[in-house]
């Protein structure tokens, strides 16, 4: 675990300071398949809880201008992610049987040093997505968690949270699944909202509303990071497994792995 983390600050710091640590051109690897999400505009309900005093309300749907980038059609396999194991940048997970698993049982910060350590073997910049790309790439497997009523009662608007997500999660699927059993969205992407939640790079986030909806401050706290799946959960960013505990708010996911994302150059 020290050593991870000792490449990761070093290779953060020689970004910094503008020294380049890319490997030579025959020892690059090879980047992996992505799809090219085109700039658009897309409607948009933020990950941030939104309150009127006590009461939840939902967030308001913008239309949010997004630029185009580039999102890995897998997600990270576990022989993908044994790479960055085998290399001392990242720090070893729990893996099953086959290769073409995706690589689950990773926290945020293991996501975080996979994309640090992929960026310096493939010479492009790799990072986790925002919760406004992810949703953008899952197209209509994305659900934002909207539920469509503003009920006073806070417990009410609780438990109709708590049904939608219930009702969008289904039964626990607690089996892993090899790459491409979730299928292809109508983007080309493969598994999005399968069995396997994935890391973006949203921290949680409260904000404080005005009656006439006039924002009045808020506050972010990103060691809790927004995981995208079924639908959105909020996991304690060193949390591996959150059925065992971490699950700041939401039903817990039954995996957690990720996949990344890199602006066209």
């Amino acid at each position: 675990m020290f050593r991870a983390a000792l490449v990761s600050g070093l290779l953060a710091l020689a970004s910094f300071a503008g020294i380049s640590l890319a490997p030579a051109p025959q020892d690059r690897l090879a980047p992996p398949d992505t799809i090219r999400i085109p700039a658009g505009a897309a409607h948009y309900r933020s990950s941030a809880e939104f309150r009127v005093g006590t009461r939840r309300v939902d967030p308001p749907e913008t239309l949010l201008r997004m630029a185009a980038f580039d999102i890995m059609t897998h997600q990270v396999t576990q022989q993908d992610y044994a790479r960055c194991v085998a290399d001392g940048a990242c720090v070893a997970a729990v893996t099953g049987a086959g290769e073409s698993l995706p690589q689950t049982g990773v926290n945020w910060s293991d996501a975080r040093a996979y994309a640090v350590w992929l960026s310096r073997r493939t010479g492009q910049p790799w990072r986790l997505p925002s919760d406004a790309e992810w949703l953008r790439a899952a197209a209509e497997r994305g659900f934002d968690g909207a539920l469509g009523a503003e009920g006073a009662d806070p417990s009410e608007r609780w438990l109709a949270s708590y049904r939608s997500e219930v009702a969008r999660r289904g039964e626990a699927d607690l089996v892993p699944r090899p790459s491409g059993h979730f299928g292809q969205n109508s983007l080309g992407v493969w598994d999005m909202a399968g069995n396997v939640w994935e890391w973006t790079d949203a921290c949680d986030e409260k904000v404080s509303l005005a009656e006439d909806g006039t924002p009045l401050g808020s506050e972010r706290f990103c060691g809790v990071r927004v995981v995208q799946g079924k639908h959105r959960a909020f996991i304690v960013d060193f949390v591996r497994d959150a059925r065992s505990g971490g699950c700041a708010a939401g039903i817990p996911p039954d995996f957690l792995g990720f996949r990344l994302v890199h602006d066209p150059s």
